[in-house]
């Protein structure tokens, strides 16, 4: 596994070195069966299952990006340069492939279904570290021009990842159905803002997503509604809690803040409407993050509950975790964020 760790982080890592198209695509691919040979040491027939299906989806994607690439390159005649000018039709043959390959509209349905089907750890390799590559790919191609495709796009994948969402207790699910959503929002801001702050959303977003893979893991949690080995250990459960309300955009967590950047980028640029419809998803999505929260905590930790506000020290470290947190909140959204806009536009 180590070597094909290797070929796999060093296939990424030259693609960051190189602006020739059909080089950045070879390096693609080779990722991708690096994944593939990783995601299938450990065999089982769900996972077997999975695995099949990502190979198939990205082989298909690969194909669909070749093919705009070469468009490009002989109807243009303009080589395989990275930065020169895209034809309308080739552009959108590039972007279809980099959108199933992130797994956002029009095909998100078989990343649900292969996160699904594998363990924690492989699982991270399809959510985080296979959209490296097609992420940072789209935030250099990304264009005004289309920027209407980006906002059907953004607002389809962010509505497909908070309906189906609702009442799922799965973390597989979750973690799937969240990613779809946040990368809808990405797609959408990604066009209204500078490479660097698309590079501090994505980290954000790796960040956020990253203790729940690990708590998943070591403590075998793959049901959020079913804890009974977390019982007497409150800080995991305290991670777990934390962590669902950052992926639900809960201030002043990190999901906020990654967020607000992007929101505050589309206000900035004028789409009042595109800002307002992805808020009221996001509400849609805090609810029930909040049910499951509650579920999570309310049913499954009731000695702890008591235990925990009885306690007058804990209830003052509370009220001043509280203000704390307002303040920082307020600090964000009215200095730290719109100087962080505006250093990098």
């Amino acid at each position: 596994m180590v070597v094909y760790n290797v070929y796999l982080f060093f296939s990424i890592f030259l693609v960051f070195f190189s602006s020739n198209w059909f080089f950045i695509w070879v390096c693609l691919e080779l990722s991708t069966l690096s994944l593939v040979v990783l995601l299938s040491y450990y065999r089982t027939p769900r996972s077997t299952e999975a695995t099949v299906k990502y190979f198939i989806v990205q082989a298909v994607a690969g194909v669909v990006l070749l093919l705009g690439i070469l468009v490009r390159c002989f109807s243009l005649n303009v080589g395989f340069s990275l930065f020169e000018s895209y034809s309308g039709f080739s552009y959108m043959l590039i972007l279809t492939g980099l959108f199933v390959k992130i797994a956002v509209v029009p095909n998100p349905f078989w990343f649900v279904d292969v996160v699904g089907g594998l363990s924690l750890v492989r699982g991270f390799y399809v959510v985080v570290v296979s959209k490296i590559v097609p992420v940072y790919l789209y935030s250099l191609v990304v264009s005004d021009l289309f920027y209407w495709v980006f906002v059907l796009v953004g607002l389809s994948s962010s509505f497909f990842g908070t309906v189906f969402g609702v009442n799922q207790t799965s973390l597989r699910k979750i973690i799937s159905l969240s990613s779809v959503s946040h990368l809808g929002w990405m797609v959408v801001s990604f066009s209204v803002l500078s490479f660097y702050e698309c590079f501090f959303v994505f980290l954000l977003y790796v960040v956020m997503v990253l203790p729940l893979f690990v708590v998943g893991h070591y403590w075998v949690v793959n049901n959020v509604g079913k804890v009974g080995n977390l019982y007497h250990n409150f800080f995991v459960v305290l991670v777990l809690l934390v962590s669902l309300l950052s992926l639900a955009g809960f201030p002043p967590l990190i999901g906020f803040f990654y967020k607000w950047v992007m929101f505050f980028g589309l206000v900035m640029s004028g789409s009042y409407l595109v800002s307002g419809v992805l808020v009221m998803f996001s509400l849609v999505s805090l609810y029930f993050y909040l049910l499951v929260c509650y579920n999570l905590y309310g049913l499954y930790l009731p000695n702890l509950k008591y235990n925990v506000f009885d306690s007058y020290f804990l209830s003052v470290k509370g009220l001043l975790l509280v203000v704390s947190s307002f303040i920082v909140v307020v600090v964000f959204i009215f200095y730290v964020g719109p100087v962080f806009v505006f250093l990098f536009v």
